[in-house]
């Protein structure tokens, strides 16, 4: 069935466009019946970045070939501005997004399973230790995955891309303005 591939669209509303563009997000979202999740993100200067998660990547591929999303990426240019290019990721790269910036290339998958390695190794460790044995299989694996996952998420693996972005991106990178 292949991995998950998420894809990420930037876009700015046009001054006055802000209900033109918001029906124009709801209807690109309500385009993709094989959506498996997706958020829309307002960031600072007014940019949205549009994150859309597909199963696959031939999921993926027909969304994208749909007479209807072909629509609506046509008439995009009428209340968004800059439009710019979608960037398609699979896999874990997208922990490694950088803020205000874009790569077409992710970092390379052995220092992405380096980093998560690096990353999670102290926090099995510690949950190790921390959850007790008397706490019933089920539930020490519940918290076993969910407390790592939750802190790689927002808070370990922000830090660590930033702190390690020179080795991890070692060519610059373009700033998305």
């Amino acid at each position: 069935m292949g991995e998950p591939v998420k894809i990420v669209l930037q876009r700015r509303a046009r001054p006055g466009s802000g209900k033109a563009f918001d029906a124009w997000v709801r209807a690109l979202l309500q385009s993709a019946p094989a959506l498996e999740g997706s958020s829309v993100i307002a960031a600072e200067g007014g940019s949205h970045f549009i994150l859309l998660r597909f199963a696959s990547q031939a999921d993926l591929d027909r969304w994208q070939a749909s007479p209807q999303v072909r629509e609506l990426l046509r008439r995009e240019d009428e209340f968004a501005e800059d439009p710019g290019a979608p960037v398609v990721h699979s896999g874990f790269e997208t922990w490694f997004a950088l803020p205000g910036r874009a790569s077409d290339k992710p970092p390379a998958n052995w220092k992405i399973a380096l980093v998560t390695w690096v990353a999670l190794f102290p926090q099995v460790v510690l949950l190790a230790y921390l959850i007790p044995p008397q706490v019933p299989f089920l539930l020490s694996a519940v918290l076993s995955t969910v407390i790592p996952v939750s802190a790689l998420t927002w808070v370990v693996m922000p830090r660590l891309t930033v702190w390690l972005r020179r080795w991890l991106y070692p060519t610059p990178i373009e700033h998305k303005e």
